[in-house]
């Protein structure tokens, strides 16, 4: 009975009667974050580690997807077999620093997916922090039915016509939630990474069935040290395969977008990049 108080506790900043700000639903404080720059190389001598961006321009392609226009990055060896399907924040595939990102996964041999999650509009960069801009409408724009049904279809095209067998997602801050959603049972997905995932609810973390790894930031409001410890407990008492880390002077959106003089801040976000890919060189490759 003790311990099943103890997870009561852990859970309760996930209560699904809490309003969705309250999961961080809402963007976090705006105060640690910063407008965007996206490594293009990896402060290390390691020889073992590759698959780093060389320049600045994005090198992939946009292609209907499942009736999605799609941003497609192909790994050197062209093949489709095993795919990271890329979730967005809320900046959205226009975003340079997504398609960067894109296209590094590609160079880290992956075939990469992402698909244009809000129909060509996106929240512009300029918009952070300015207080004409109407977040709640434009969430109303976008609501989870609108996002699950440009996952699914861009799932069913992954396995259909692109010759996709295994997929591995990765989602960042607004994309996390639908890591989550499609890592349950039947939903497509065989792995998933997020970086400083919003707006995921109790009943979304306990639905997951297959392998997930999570990079949490410390600066960021909308992942508390209560609200990481209760989704932990949940994975913990589901018995899924997972991982957390917990990245120090990170702030939300650290893995897209981050001050890079900040050695800190620089390590996290490639950190956060090396996570995911060897977590899908773990339990996709």
């Amino acid at each position: 009975m003790r311990v099943q108080l103890q997870l009561l506790a852990l859970l309760a900043p996930f209560t699904l009667a809490t309003p969705a700000a309250e999961f961080g639903y809402d963007p976090a404080p705006l105060k640690h974050e910063h407008p965007g720059q996206l490594f293009n190389h990896v402060n290390s001598k390691s020889k073992c580690l590759s698959g780093v961006l060389t320049d600045t321009n994005s090198t992939g392609k946009y292609e209907s997807v499942g009736g999605i226009n799609t941003y497609l990055a192909y790994p050197k060896s062209k093949k489709t077999d095993i795919a990271i399907l890329y979730l967005t924040d809320i900046f959205g595939v226009q975003f340079v620093n997504n398609r960067l990102l894109a296209d590094s996964l590609a160079l880290a041999g992956y075939f990469v997916v992402e698909p244009d999650l809000f129909n060509g509009d996106p929240i512009g960069v300029d918009q952070l922090g300015d207080p004409s801009f109407n977040m709640t409408a434009w969430r109303e724009r976008h609501p989870p039915a609108a996002i699950d049904a440009i996952v699914s279809s861009t799932i069913a095209a992954m396995r259909g016509d692109l010759g996709v067998k295994k997929i591995g997602a990765v989602g960042y801050c607004f994309g996390g939630k639908y890591v989550a959603r499609f890592l349950a049972e039947g939903k497509g997905l065989d792995a998933g990474f997020t970086a400083h995932p919003s707006g995921v609810v109790a009943e979304e973390w306990q639905a997951i069935v297959n392998p997930l790894s999570i990079a949490f930031g410390e600066l960021d409001a909308s992942s508390t040290p209560a609200q990481r410890a209760a989704a932990e407990a949940i994975f913990t008492s589901t018995n899924i395969t997972f991982q957390t880390n917990l990245y120090s002077n990170a702030e939300h959106g650290f893995a897209v977008r981050t001050n890079l003089t900040d050695p800190q801040k620089a390590f996290a976000q490639e950190s956060a990049y090396f996570q995911a890919v060897r977590w899908f060189d773990a339990w996709i490759k």
